[in-house]
C-alpha cells in the first residue's frame, strides 16, 4: 500500500516493517457526501486517507457544525476513540472520494503482541499526532481570547477571564435579541466574532 505519511505515523520504521504494519489496514471506499463515522457513535478504529479529503466536522446547535480538521491524503483520524474507545467526538464528512485504510483497536493491539517493539513505536508517533494537534488547539482557543469587545459605555471586557472563571453574562445584540448564559469559546471568522454560549437549561447558542 502506497501511502504518503506526512504526520509522522510511520517514523523510525525501516520499510519491511512500515508494508507488515500496513498489511494490517482494511481498504474501504467512499464516496463524496457520504459520512465515515457520525458523532456519537461508537467506535475503537482509526483511519488513513490513501486519496481523497475527508473533513471532521463537530455539531454546535441546530444546522451549525465546526470545522476541526481537513484530512487529506497521508493524515490519520478517529485517534481518539481508538485510544479511549469512547464514542466519537465528531463526524468524519467525506469532502472528495476517498480510499481509506482502517485499523481496528484489537488488530492493532494483536500486532503490538507480535512486533512490541514496533507497536510501541507507532504508538509513540500517534500520541505525538495528538498532541500536535491539541496543541494547535490551545493556540487557536489562545489567539481567540485575546480579543477584547468593546462594550458601549464601559470598559473592555476580558473574555479570557470570563471563559476560565465560568461567569455568567448576559449579552444584547443590537437587533435586540438577548442571550444570557456562560460563554464557552470565542471564535473569530471572516464573518468576525462567534460567541459560542450555553444557558441555564443547557442549550447552547451561535452567536451571531
Amino acid at each position: 500500500m502506497a501511502v504518503s505519511l506526512h504526520e509522522h505515523l510511520l517514523d523510525g520504521l525501516s520499510e519491511s516493517m512500515k508494508s507488515l504494519f500496513l498489511e494490517k489496514f482494511k481498504r474501504n471506499k467512499f464516496s463524496k457526501g457520504e459520512y465515515v463515522f457520525r458523532e456519537g457513535d461508537t467506535g475503537d478504529t482509526f483511519y488513513l486517507v490513501d486519496k481523497g479529503v475527508v473533513v471532521l466536522k463537530k455539531f454546535i446547535i441546530g444546522t451549525v457544525e465546526k470545522e476541526l480538521l481537513i484530512a487529506r491524503e497521508g493524515d490519520i483520524f478517529g485517534e481518539f476513540s481508538f485510544m479511549d474507545k469512547r464514542e466519537r467526538s465528531a463526524s468524519a464528512y467525506v469532502e472528495e472520494d476517498a480510499e481509506i485504510l482502517s485499523l481496528q483497536r484489537s488488530a492493532f493491539d494483536n500486532f503490538v503482541k507480535q512486533y512490541p517493539e514496533v507497536g510501541l513505536r507507532v504508538y509513540e508517533n500517534m500520541v505525538y499526532i495528538l498532541v500536535n494537534r491539541l496543541r494547535q488547539t490551545n493556540e487557536s482557543y489562545k489567539s481567540a481570547v485575546k480579543w477584547n469587545l468593546e462594550i458601549t459605555g464601559t470598559q473592555k471586557l476580558n473574555f479570557h477571564y470570563i471563559i476560565d472563571e465560568n461567569i455568567s453574562v448576559r449579552l444584547e445584540l443590537v437587533d435586540n435579541r438577548v442571550f444570557e448564559g456562560r460563554i464557552l469559546q470565542l471564535e473569530t471568522s471572516d464573518a468576525g466574532h462567534e460567541i459560542i454560549l450555553i444557558n441555564n437549561a443547557g442549550q447552547i447558542y451561535m452567536i451571531p
